[in-house]
């Protein structure tokens, strides 16, 4: 998920929101529209955020040495986060791109090395007023940047809006299918973009002119 919250990120998503195919090629304006209907859904879904970032040792508790509930916590994100209209189906949609060793590996990770508190406490960490203080999103990145966008993921920022953060921005894709998980949905196509946007970088280093003496 390619993501930045400059100064500027409000106003250029409202401008943005008035004249859409102005800022975003037409065939994928419905990756970030309609407004309404996509912040709706990040505010269901981002109660889990809200809660570590908060009280994450309250929530890690109650999932340390709980792997029921643990695996009900984090396969619910691979439901949802992989396509919205899996939450209607019987089994969250999960069979549909993971297979159960998949899942079962990931849900085990925290569960064997007793992290899921202290992986939760990133939220928590980040969002500090000391951290917070940093502004580090008002401090542009130049290094090459690549943003691969897949559909069903949780949200989209436009270009014109990432490169206020990473003004380097060489790489810019649309993916008709993916979600959240996509390196685990899409493996193949999560490659290809990697790699094309490798290239990119490469080439673009070999056309600089060499100012060492």
């Amino acid at each position: 998920m390619c993501g930045a919250m400059p100064p500027t990120y409000a106003i250029k998503t409202f401008i943005a929101s008035l004249h859409p195919t102005y800022f975003i090629p037409e065939e994928h304006v419905n990756f970030f529209y309609p407004f309404w209907s996509k912040f709706g859904f990040i505010l269901e879904e981002s109660g889990y955020m809200h809660i570590q970032c908060t009280k994450p040792d309250t929530i890690g508790t109650t999932l340390t040495g709980n792997p029921v509930g643990l695996a009900a916590y984090i396969l619910e994100k691979f439901s949802t986060w992989t396509n919205s209209e899996y939450r209607n189906l019987p089994d969250g949609g999960l069979s549909k791109r993971f297979t159960m060793d998949a899942m079962l590996d990931n849900v085990m990770i925290y569960y064997l090395t007793n992290s899921i508190t202290t992986s939760q406490r990133l939220y928590s960490e980040a969002f500090t007023y000391k951290q917070m203080g940093l502004n580090l999103d008002r401090v542009p990145t130049p290094v090459p940047t690549g943003c691969a966008r897949f559909k069903h993921d949780l949200s989209h920022t436009i270009d014109w809006i990432l490169k206020d953060k990473f003004p380097n921005l060489v790489h810019s894709t649309y993916h008709p299918d993916g979600g959240h998980f996509a390196a685990m949905e899409v493996p193949d196509v999560m490659y290809k973009d990697l790699m094309d946007f490798i290239k990119k970088v490469q080439n673009a280093g070999k056309t600089k002119p060499n100012n060492e003496l």
